[in-house]
C-alpha cells in the first residue's frame, strides 16, 4: 500500500488485505476417533482440495502451507500464520498443547475457516455425543449431530439452491443473490448457545428434500469468537464441489473476511 493510500484509510477506516502478505495454513488431518464418533474421511473432496487450493494461492499471491498433520500447532508456528483453513476433518485432532496454542493464536486475532467436516472434529466423547473440546465447539457454532435423512432425491448428492441472505454487501458482491449448488449432504447438529450471535450468510432450501431440518436452512455463517474471526461453511462434501466457481468463490470470500483488518484509528 502506498503512503498516500495508507493515509486515507487513516482517515475513513479501511479494511485491507494485502496481496502477497496473506499467510494460510490449509490443515486435513484426522485425528483419532472415540468409539462414538464414527469416522468420515471425506477422502476424494480432501484431495481435490488440497490441488485446488495450491492453485488459489498462486492465482491470489497467498503465501501458503497445507498439511495433514498438526506440526505448526506451537506457538511459533502459528505465529507465522495469518488464516487457519480447516478441510474436512474429523476425529481428535490435537493434543493438550496444541489446543492451548491454538486458543492463544485465535484469542489474538488469528482467522479460521472451516469446510464441512470441519464440525465433526472433537466430539462423540460420550453416549450424548457431546464437544470434547468447548472451544472448538463454540468456535463453530454448532458440532455434528447426524448426517442426513432419506428423502425424494436421496440422502445426499442432489442440488439445492443457496440463497445469500446477509445484509453486508460483501457476500453477495462476487456471486448472485442465489444460486444452484449442485451436490450437497446437509447436517443436523448440536447447536453451541452462540449460534444465536453468528452472522447468517447463506441459506438453502432443503424442505422438499430434507424436511426435518429447518426450512430456511443455514449453509455458511461467520462471527468474531474470542478475539478472532469464523467463517464456516457446511458445503465441500464432494470432490466436485472445489470444481464449482460459485462455491469456489464463496471460499475466497470467507478467507478474505477472516483475514482482513480494521483500520479504526482517528486521525489526530
Amino acid at each position: 500500500m502506498e503512503y498516500s493510500q495508507w493515509l486515507v484509510c487513516l482517515w475513513i477506516g479501511c479494511w485491507q488485505v494485502q496481496a502477497g502478505e496473506l499467510r494460510i495454513h490449509r490443515i486435513d488431518k484426522l485425528g483419532t476417533h472415540a468409539a462414538g464418533s464414527p469416522r468420515f474421511d471425506h477422502t476424494a473432496a480432501r484431495a481435490e482440495a488440497k490441488k485446488v487450493f495450491f492453485a488459489l494461492a498462486v492465482e491470489h499471491a497467498w503465501e501458503f502451507t497445507q498439511s495433514s498433520d498438526s506440526v505448526v500447532f506451537t506457538d511459533a508456528g502459528l505465529a507465522g500464520i495469518d488464516v487457519l483453513i480447516f478441510d474436512n476433518n474429523s476425529g481428535l485432532l490435537f493434543n493438550e498443547s496444541e489446543k492451548k496454542a491454538f486458543e492463544k493464536w485465535v484469542r489474538k486475532g488469528g482467522g479460521v475457516v472451516g469446510i464441512h467436516g470441519a464440525a465433526h472434529a472433537h466430539k462423540g466423547v460420550d453416549a450424548a455425543n457431546q464437544a470434547e473440546w468447548p472451544f472448538w465447539y463454540g468456535l463453530w457454532g454448532v458440532l455434528h449431530k447426524s448426517g442426513p435423512k432419506e428423502g425424494p432425491l436421496g440422502r445426499r448428492g442432489y442440488a439445492d439452491t443457496v440463497h445469500m441472505v446477509a445484509d453486508d454487501p460483501r457476500w453477495a458482491r462476487n456471486l448472485p443473490k442465489r444460486w444452484r449448488f449442485e451436490k450437497v449432504e446437509w447436517y443436523f447438529w448440536n447447536y453451541h448457545p452462540n449460534f444465536e450471535r453468528v452472522q447468517i450468510i447463506a441459506r438453502a432450501d432443503v424442505s422438499p428434500n430434507q424436511p426435518l431440518l429447518p426450512e430456511h436452512y443455514p449453509v455458511t455463517w461467520c462471527h468474531e469468537y474470542a478475539g478472532g474471526r469464523v467463517w464456516y461453511t457446511n458445503m465441500g462434501h464432494y470432490a466436485e464441489n472445489f470444481h464449482q466457481p460459485e462455491f469456489i468463490q464463496h471460499l475466497v470470500d470467507g478467507i478474505e473476511w477472516v483475514a482482513v483488518k480494521e483500520i479504526s484509528a482517528s486521525p489526530r
